[in-house]
C-alpha cells in the first residue's frame, strides 16, 4: 500500500498544480465564457486533489481518511517565482500553454497508475473519471492555445507572402 499512497499522493499535487495553473488563466481569460470554464475546472481539480488525497491518507489506515501525521507529503503549491511557473502577468496564451502542460502531466500520471493493477474497484472507476477529465481539459486547453496561434501565424505568412511594394 505504501506504493499506491505515494502515488495518489503525487496525483494530488498533480490535480492541484492543474487547478492553480487553471486558475490562473480563468483570471487572465480574454473571454468571459472561457473564465467561467476555466474556473469551473480549476474547482473540480481541486476537488480531485482533496479527494485523491484523502485517499491517500486512508491507505495509510489513519481512519480519518487524512494524511495529517503520515508519510504523505502535502500538497506542493507552484509559486510564481518558482522555476518553470509563470507569472500571473505573462499573458493568456503562455498560462494557457502552462495549464495545458499540467493537465498533460495529471492525464500521464492518471494513466500509469490505470496501467496497474488496482484491487480497489472504487478507486479504478475515480481514477479513469479523473483520468477523462484530465485529457478532456488538455484537449481544450490545446484548442484554446491553437486558437491563439493560427491567428498569429496567418497573419505573419501572409505578409511574407504578399510582393513588397517598391
Amino acid at each position: 500500500m505504501d506504493a499506491l499512497t505515494t502515488t495518489l499522493a503525487r496525483l494530488s499535487r498533480h490535480a492541484q498544480s492543474c487547478a492553480e495553473s487553471l486558475s490562473a488563466v480563468a483570471a487572465a481569460a480574454s473571454d468571459p465564457q472561457m473564465r467561467a470554464v476555466l474556473a469551473h475546472r480549476a474547482n473540480m481539480q481541486r476537488c480531485a486533489a482533496a479527494e485523491l488525497a484523502v485517499r491517500a491518507g486512508a491507505s495509510l489506515g489513519d481512519g480519518h481518511g487524512t494524511s495529517h501525521g503520515s508519510a504523505v507529503p502535502p500538497p506542493r503549491r507552484d509559486t510564481p517565482g518558482s522555476p518553470g511557473t509563470p507569472s500571473p502577468d505573462a499573458g493568456e496564451l503562455l498560462l494557457l500553454r502552462h495549464a495545458a502542460q499540467q493537465a498533460g502531466r495529471a492525464a500521464s500520471a492518471y494513466g500509469a497508475l490505470l496501467r496497474e493493477p488496482i484491487d480497489d474497484p472504487d478507486l479504478r472507476l475515480l481514477l479513469a473519471h479523473y483520468y477523462r477529465g484530465a485529457t478532456e481539459l488538455q484537449r481544450l486547453l490545446e484548442h484554446r492555445v491553437a486558437e491563439f496561434s493560427p491567428a498569429r501565424a496567418a497573419g505573419m505568412t501572409s505578409r511574407r507572402m504578399s510582393p513588397p511594394l517598391h
